[in-house]
């Protein structure tokens, strides 16, 4: 475990500080979906400093709301997650202000947490996640390459170990805590043995699609609509999502997808997304967004990696140098 217990990192908490521009409720009416503007004028800007600390149980409620932004209006037992993951500590870390910025209106919130545990089938929390990626694979993959292989995985068929990354902060949360972050958990594995080095690593990251989807729908070459079966409109669906521009709400998970790791870790790799906007309150700043006058609407991505990719995206993103 790296000794994280007293090192400041020296970020600055802005609140306009994000891969996208700060979102912020309008006072008239919006549209239907009641969209979130790019507009950053009138925001207060709040400076701190944060310290990285390993999980304790009095952050036990902040990691259960970390938990609950990733998995929206599902039945997964955060709870018992989050005491799983508090018994790993000191593997894995939390981010809170440092002692000089605490005050009684933070001094319990977890702006952060990064680690890794096990997804067995053991736990009812396990087996809640299994049953949750599977259905929305059922749903929304179109490789069926995918489905079968969560049932392989999550039946521990032939052994195989796999882990589920935890990346989760706060929205608006300067992405340069980042490196040193991914370069804590890099030390805590190499320091942890055999015990968290699984052979499939699982993450689920938060990303914004462009709203672009029922344009391309629309179109035809003809000029003409055709009638379409469900697995045609299956298709079509997933073909405009795979080509509308992407927002990542945590700006270090894009580099999984850059040359550098495809190249070295031969390209291709698993994953599929979901709509989570029926999930998510109208006036959350996890809803829909419009930056550039494009709406992006929230969806999850779950991304299956073999040890190698994983390896080499923890490097990339712990060396990375980003002023978010």
């Amino acid at each position: 475990m790296v000794d994280v217990y007293s090192r400041t990192m020296d970020i600055d908490y802005n609140e306009h500080d994000s891969s996208i521009a700060y979102l912020k409720d309008e006072d008239t009416e919006e549209s239907e979906d009641e969209l979130m503007r790019d507009d950053v004028d009138g925001v207060e800007e709040v400076f701190f400093d944060f310290e990285a600390f390993p999980l304790s149980d009095s952050d036990k409620n902040g990691i259960v709301d970390m938990l609950t932004q990733i998995f929206l209006r599902v039945d997964i037992d955060v709870n018992d997650m989050a005491n799983a993951l508090i018994r790993q500590s000191p593997f894995g870390c939390i981010f809170r202000p440092a002692d000089d910025y605490i005050d009684e209106d933070n001094e319990n919130i977890v702006f952060g947490i990064v680690s890794l545990i096990e997804l067995g089938n053991t736990k009812k929390f396990e087996n809640d996640i299994w049953n949750l990626l599977k259905a929305r694979a059922g749903k929304y993959a179109l490789n069926e390459n995918i489905i079968s292989r969560l049932e392989k995985l999550s039946s521990y068929s032939g052994g195989i170990r796999v882990g589920l990354l935890i990346n989760e902060r706060m929205l608006h949360f300067p992405s340069s805590i980042a490196a040193p972050a991914f370069d804590s958990l890099k030390n805590d594995i190499a320091a942890s043995g055999t015990r968290y080095r699984f052979d499939v690593i699982i993450t689920i990251q938060k990303i914004r699609i462009a709203d672009v989807a029922k344009q391309q729908l629309g179109q035809d070459t003809g000029g003409k609509k055709k009638k379409k079966g469900k697995a045609a409109k299956k298709r079509a669906a997933a073909a405009a999502l795979k080509s509308a521009d992407v927002i990542f709400d945590n700006p270090e998970e894009e580099v999984l997808y850059s040359a550098d790791i495809a190249e070295s870790e031969g390209g291709i790799f698993d994953y599929f997304q979901y709509p989570v906007q029926s999930d998510v309150e109208k006036e959350s700043k996890f809803n829909s967004t419009v930056v550039g006058g494009i709406t992006y609407r929230p969806y999850r991505r779950v991304c299956l990696m073999d040890a190698n990719r994983f390896s080499r995206f923890i490097d990339v993103a712990s060396n990375q140098n980003s002023s978010k």
